[in-house]
């Protein structure tokens, strides 16, 4: 070819090259069926009946399990005497159910037929307090004991629950919320303590993580729908060791963490009046343009949550709209709440707002050090509970800014993560989702991005923050600061997963759950070295009908807004009254109508 002057002399090594790699390519295919047989199309379709199978088989199998105890179960009839406490077992039930209200406490008929209601029903969902009310020691015994949110039980509770197993499973986070015993203080208005005192007890879940073996850490995060709402946590008491899905949008007011500082709050007997009722308005603008999310408010101590509970009961009173969206989350078991830091463990709703509470005192520009259980041992976990509440959004209402707060060497750890926290949703630096210098990890990859870059699209490669990254993320090119397309090849990402389930399966769903649903495509090796352009014509045409056809559901927004009622160009509506600023009022009056001073500005 290149003495018939078909090739050029330059070319004659990347030319030459290309022959010898297809020649050995091809004997490869030859000599290996699952190669030479193998065709995208059909893989696809082998991955679609598996995800359908495994939902079934797992579906399946809880039915199976429930089939098994129904087989087993044998419902004893008991004694059945003259009077009610001679009966027992399914005699009593009977004799018990038609009544309206049955005079038997629950104590004394769950001893007395506790084998008929164990075969009836043979898991009990129970809070320590409900198993040592409820169930006599020694009458009933249960084949195995879970106990989850564990990080705050106590040992003494939680041992009459272990007792009555044959096994035990225990499920907690060490890094959130201890058990804690509260202590209100004597006298309110002590300088030295703003709430309460805490004691942080040894939990269940601090034995037996020292004493079990092996544990285990379940990584993968995917209750946040955006990367930034447990980036903070992750980075700061994780190690960077959790499992992050990409999310595909940029921050803003409906997804991701967004603070809002009210320049002219005050702190006052454990209170922020200011703070509540922009809170307020803030739920109430909630409930009209986001009535599909749910809702939680959470603020730092309990005079701020009454305050709210308080402030918005009067705005929500007689407001229709208002019902109807805490009527819908109500039956949906995810009703709007106002809690204070201690109590929202376990808690998660799409939208959190948190009101940090704390800040100046009126007539000091300086903030007290002293941030109530959060300064105190253990603070820090109460934070990482905070923090890791919502599934779309938080929004921090704060009188503070970062720099308010003060740190050396003796700050408690507690107030150090609330500075870094503030900062962190001024910066966002933890939360960016564009990549440290990684770059394709495979010239199968490089190939891909060429294309695209040719066709004009910006493309970030390795796209991830922590843990799991998408192989070839494709810009939006209509909308700055989110992306398009994820394009996932069969590389190290890929065949690096541990099982079927996980590779083909659930890190897609995770994936398709924060947004990328209906955007992500994939491309096999194999089909790409075989017929390179007909897969670029098709990953194109995708991409191409994608900007025809694909809405944003979010929108890029500021991360840190200041807010005054001195602000000409504020545009969030203040319902708190001047009164507390008459001075000034008084003052701006007299220099208007001064002669040295006739402009209104």
């Amino acid at each position: 070819m290149l003495e018939s002057r078909q090739l050029d002399a330059p070319d004659l090594s990347n030319d030459y090259a290309y022959c010898t790699y297809s020649t050995i390519v091809r004997k490869i295919f030859q000599s290996q069926p699952e190669l030479g047989g193998f065709t995208g199309l059909k893989h696809n379709q082998i991955i679609a009946d598996f995800r359908r199978l495994d939902k079934e088989i797992i579906g399946l199998r809880g039915h199976e399990i429930a089939a098994h105890c129904l087989n087993i179960a044998q419902y004893p009839n008991g004694r059945n005497g003259a009077r009610v406490d001679d009966k027992t077992d399914m005699s009593l039930l009977n004799h018990l159910v038609p009544q309206q209200r049955p005079r038997m406490p629950v104590r004394k008929i769950l001893l007395k037929a506790g084998k008929a209601i164990q075969a009836l029903k043979p898991c009990f969902m129970m809070g320590p307090q409900a198993v040592a009310q409820f169930l006599t020691p020694g009458a009933m015994k249960f084949d195995i004991v879970i106990m989850d949110e564990a990080s705050q039980l106590k040992l003494e509770e939680a041992i009459g629950a272990i007792a009555r197993g044959g096994q035990l499973v225990v499920v907690g986070d060490p890094k959130q919320l201890p058990p804690t015993s509260f202590f209100l203080a004597k006298n309110q208005s002590t300088t030295t303590n703003d709430e309460f005192t805490t004691t942080d007890a040894e939990s269940i879940l601090d034995i037996c993580t020292s004493h079990f073996r092996p544990t285990r850490l379940l990584k993968w995060h995917y209750r946040s729908q955006h990367h930034s709402l447990i980036a903070f946590s992750n980075h700061t008491w994780y190690g960077d060791n959790l499992i992050v899905f990409p999310s595909p949008y940029d921050q803003g007011s409906k997804l991701g963490v967004r603070a809002v500082y009210l320049a002219d709050a005050t702190y006052e007997n454990q209170t922020n009046i200011r703070e509540a009722r922009r809170v307020v308005d803030a739920v109430i603008d909630h409930i009209i343009q986001r009535p599909d999310d749910s809702l939680g408010v959470v603020t730092l101590n309990m005079k701020q949550r009454d305050l709210i509970a308080e402030l918005l009961e009067q705005r929500l009173t007689d407001d229709d709209s208002a019902g109807k969206y805490r009527e819908k989350w109500r039956g949906e078991g995810q009703s709007l709440f106002v809690k204070n830091l201690e109590n929202v463990q376990g808690d998660e709703r799409d939208a959190i707002f948190i009101s940090t509470t704390f800040g100046r005192p009126k007539g000091s520009k300086v903030v007290r050090q002293n941030f109530g259980p959060i300064s105190k041992q253990g603070g820090w976990r109460r934070l990482n509970v905070l923090f890791t509440r919502a599934k779309k959004s938080i929004t921090i209402y704060t009188s503070m800014k970062p720099e308010d707060i003060v740190m050396d060497r003796t700050t408690p750890e507690g107030t150090k993560a609330l500075r870094n926290y503030l900062e962190y949703t001024r910066t966002g630096i933890l939360t960016s989702a564009d990549p440290t210098g990684r770059v394709p990890e495979s010239d199968f990859e490089i190939s891909v991005i060429d294309i695209l870059r040719n066709k004009g699209y910006e493309v970030t490669p390795q796209l991830g923050v922590a843990g799991y990254r998408i192989d070839i993320a494709v810009k939006n090119p209509d909308m700055p600061g989110s992306y398009l397309a994820a394009i996932e090849c069969d590389g190290a990402t890929y065949h690096s997963a541990l099982t079927v389930r996980d590779r083909d399966r659930i890190r897609q769903e995770i994936l398709e759950s924060l947004g990328w649903r209906g955007r992500i495509w994939r491309i096999w090796s194999t089909d790409w070295f075989r017929t390179p352009r007909e897969e670029a014509e098709r990953l194109i045409g995708f991409l191409e009908n994608l900007r025809k056809t694909w809405k944003p559901d979010y929108f890029k927004g500021e991360s840190w807004t200041e807010e005054s009622i001195y602000t000409a160009d504020s545009q969030e509506s203040i319902s708190e009254p001047m009164a507390v600023d008459e001075e000034k009022a008084v003052v701006i009056s007299a220099l208007i109508e001064s002669e040295e001073y006739p402009d209104s500005e």
